[in-house]
């Protein structure tokens, strides 16, 4: 009996990865060179290779399920974002699947792929995109892809490219921030956030230095610091601040576990919140209200952002119109009012 051709053996002729023989039989959108198309098509010809006619009708079907791209699971403030999510995806009849890249973009791509494969319904990008050309033009791709076989992708923070979004405002929010410590008397304001490629860290500082700007205070480089979204980025990079002449008189942290390490470092500079130091963060996660003092914080509505982003992606009469929720000012007692 005469042995079927198999897809491998069109790969072995075409000399090409079995996964991109499938990319190009199946025309999935995934880029491929032109020389190499042409190799498989042609081996797929010279061996009258026939695809499986069940994997063919995985073009037009999809699985029951979503995928969430996450950057760092292991974070509070992520972790509330994808409860929302599987959540509500449980209600609606879909399994989620939640993949943690650990901020590598590589990990983030491959997560694209196998999630492609599975033939999800959508995917949630949970965390800030990087803003650099190989970042957006590799999304851009996976877009476009998506846009063409009806897989829809929505964001819980801008990314860089036009890409549906249910998220909060960071720039109003920072803008915000900043301006209520400069009503309390503070004009030396400290900023510790993430990676500077981060689409969140430089709408952070972007909204910081607007607010500065309007009160006509200088926004200083050397106040603005870029590191990681971490205990030790908030520690190491207080312990900078805490070196200039004048020293800050408060500081805006990027998320709660930066406002964790910015606190050890206080106290090992032998400073107290808020009698020497002022600290407000963005998030509230269940820690913030724990620390001592408790922390004065702009509240991100995580669950809502997830759980709404999975019902438009899956509402078929939704639009893809990008949709922000309000936050909220919770002030504890972080914060002291140089004015008083």
């Amino acid at each position: 009996m005469k042995k079927r051709v198999s897809i491998a053996d069109v790969a072995k002729l075409a000399e090409a990865s079995i996964s991109t023989v499938s990319r190009v039989i199946n025309d999935t959108g995934y880029p491929v060179s032109k020389d190499v198309q042409e190799r498989i098509l042609a081996a797929v010809k010279q061996l009258h290779y026939i695809p499986n006619l069940a994997a063919q009708r995985l073009r037009n079907d999809f699985n029951p399920v979503i995928g969430l791209i996450v950057r760092d699971i292991a974070e509070a403030y992520f972790g509330e974002i994808a409860k929302g999510a599987t959540e509500r995806a449980m209600e609606l009849g879909y399994l989620a699947f939640v993949c943690n890249t650990g901020r590598k973009p590589a990990n983030e791509m491959e997560f694209h792929e196998l999630l492609w494969k599975n033939r999800v319904r959508g995917i949630v990008l949970v965390g800030g995109g990087i803003d650099t050309p190989e970042y957006r033009h590799l999304l851009e791709q996976q877009m476009e892809r998506c846009d063409r076989f009806g897989l829809r992708i929505f964001a819980i923070a801008p990314q860089g490219i036009d890409i549906p979004t249910v998220s909060v405002d960071f720039v109003a929010m920072t803008e915000k921030i900043t301006s209520y410590l400069i009503v309390k008397g503070h004009s030396m304001i400290g900023f510790i956030t993430g990676d500077k490629v981060v689409t969140t860290s430089k709408d952070h500082v972007q909204g910081y230095r607007n607010a500065l700007g309007a009160a006509h205070l200088e926004a200083r480089e050397e106040l603005a610091r870029f590191d990681s979204f971490s205990e030790h980025g908030g520690y190491s990079n207080c312990r900078i601040l805490m070196q200039q002449s004048p020293r800050p008189t408060a500081i805006i942290c990027g998320c709660d576990p930066i406002a964790v390490g910015v606190l050890h470092a206080l106290h090992d500079e032998g400073l107290e919140v808020p009698r020497d130091v002022s600290l407000v963060s963005i998030g509230d996660t269940p820690i913030a209200a724990h620390l001592r003092p408790a922390l004065t914080c702009m509240r991100v509505p995580r669950y809502r952002m997830g759980a709404r982003a999975v019902e438009k992606m899956l509402d078929p009469l939704a639009d893809n119109a990008s949709e922000y929720f309000p936050v909220e000012f919770i002030e504890r007692g972080s914060v002291r009012n140089l004015d008083a």
